[in-house]
């Protein structure tokens, strides 16, 4: 039994074709889900269920940008962004990166032009009371990302009227510092609900030992997210299939989360649940003198799989945990290609809330330049490739048959040495402003 790239990328179309864009929280996101369900329990996953979790959901329902000597300028409205029906005005202020040594009274009542994702920064800039923000994409020949104003940057710091604009636009207004600009944004927000997709596969020998195999099968707003990740998400859903027939002596865990591109929301989800039973658990002391074990303690690892499917492209692997996860990869690899470069580093996906639990990680990627494409309009179906599928999957295939579903002992200890759990909590500090273990409430 193989990996069928043939079979991944006809879920990639599904995925990308069928259903197109699947932010967390939308009637797309909702249908994905149901599909990706559907088609694993038709292999056999008879437990194969969504799981529910709250998320605010942003849609962008007008947006327009004009400026003096120039008129509208084309943009997008950011996400979270604070509403301005009516609009609001001020001159063109170019601030670079919104840095502080950038900001001063110059920028109260103005339009500012910023050269970066705004995230934690936005707490400056706020402070000197600018009318809004344009960010300016800043790689060129591509449509704007409608990245959101993260959820945690947006609860502790507030928000402001922002859209983003192209790089050959950015440029355009450099020229025009100083003029007289108006900025409307109308934005709808509701508490929705997402789903991550489950099944499992229960192990013959060791079903207390579970291994979580996961990819995110969620988009950003405006692209189908192909490569990024209908791709990751067709791989571990077609090592599922084989690995029903294979079987495996410990439990494997298939996870398609969502809510990735909204900041992780499926996986923190997941892993805060775990925490929370491991928690009340761990309260009993008769619990713990006897040795009983949580969900939480039995999970041994996470196998991650996101951005994948392109032809032209270089393998990855990044690794929270013991060197032996990253020396079996350089390993078979080497064996029998094939060749992968291994990061010893917290790789930003679903891998980080379960390791930052204590669940060592290794999270498989295959970057090349159709990547340039991704969290935009442009990953799109054409991209992937069955072949390019198939050369990581079959890869990710062997080392899970070879080193976690045959082993009569899992090779990899429990463990994440102090200086990946260290640059694992430095992650959630600096990109989320979070801190995981301070509760274990959603």
């Amino acid at each position: 039994m193989q990996f069928d790239g043939q079979r991944a990328l006809e879920m990639v179309r599904r995925l990308t074709v069928e259903v197109g864009c699947r932010f967390a929280g939308t009637d797309n996101e909702r249908r994905a889900a149901e599909i990706l369900r559907d088609e694993i329990a038709a292999h056999g996953y008879a437990d194969a269920k969504l799981d529910p979790f709250p998320i605010d959901l942003y849609e962008v329902a007008d947006e327009r940008l004009e400026v003096e000597g120039l008129g509208e300028v084309p943009c997008e409205g950011l996400l979270g962004s604070e509403d301005a029906p009516d609009g609001v005005s001020g001159p063109l202020v170019y601030v670079e990166g919104g840095e502080e040594c950038h900001l001063g009274e110059h920028c109260r009542g103005a339009i500012l032009l910023v050269n970066a994702e705004l995230g934690r920064k936005i707490e400056a800039i706020r402070r000197w009371q600018p009318a809004g923000v344009v960010v300016l994409e800043t790689t060129p020949h591509l449509n704007p990302r409608r990245h959101n104003i993260g959820h945690e940057a947006r609860r502790r710091f507030g928000t402001l009227p922002a859209v983003r604009v192209r790089h050959d636009v950015a440029e355009r207004l450099l020229g025009f510092r100083g003029r007289s600009a108006r900025l409307s944004l109308r934005s709808t927000y509701r508490e929705s609900q997402a789903y991550n997709v489950m099944a499992e596969l229960p192990g013959t020998t060791h079903p207390d030992e579970i291994v979580v195999v996961c990819g995110h099968m969620d988009s950003t707003y405006d692209g189908p997210g192909t490569l990024d990740n209908a791709a990751g998400t067709a791989v571990v859903w077609e090592l599922a299939r084989v690995f029903r027939q294979l079987g495996s002596r410990r439990t494997l865990r298939f996870i398609a989360f969502s809510g990735e591109e909204q900041g992780l929301r499926g996986s923190i989800h997941y892993a805060k649940r775990l925490r929370k039973e491991d928690r009340e658990a761990k309260k009993d002391k008769n619990f713990v003198a006897t040795g009983g074990k949580t969900e939480l303690d039995r999970h041994r690892l996470v196998v991650n799989i996101d951005v994948q499917g392109a032809l032209i492209a270089s393998n990855g692997a990044w690794i929270t945990g013991p060197k032996d996860l990253g020396a079996a990869v350089r390993l078979l690899a080497a064996e029998s290609g094939p060749f992968f470069t291994v990061h010893e580093a917290c790789y930003s996906s679903d891998n980080a809330p379960l390791s930052d639990a204590g669940v060592p990680a290794v999270s498989f990627g295959r970057g090349g330049p159709n990547n340039f494409y991704g969290h935009t309009d442009g990953d799109v179906f054409e991209l992937c490739s069955a072949e390019g599928l198939e050369i990581s999957g079959r890869f990710i295939q062997e080392y899970i048959r070879r080193y976690i579903a045959s082993p009569a002992m899992l090779p990899f200890p429990r463990e994440i040495p102090d200086e990946h759990a260290q640059h694992v909590k430095n992650y959630f500090k600096e990109r989320f402003m979070l801190r995981l273990d301070e509760g274990v409430e959603d």
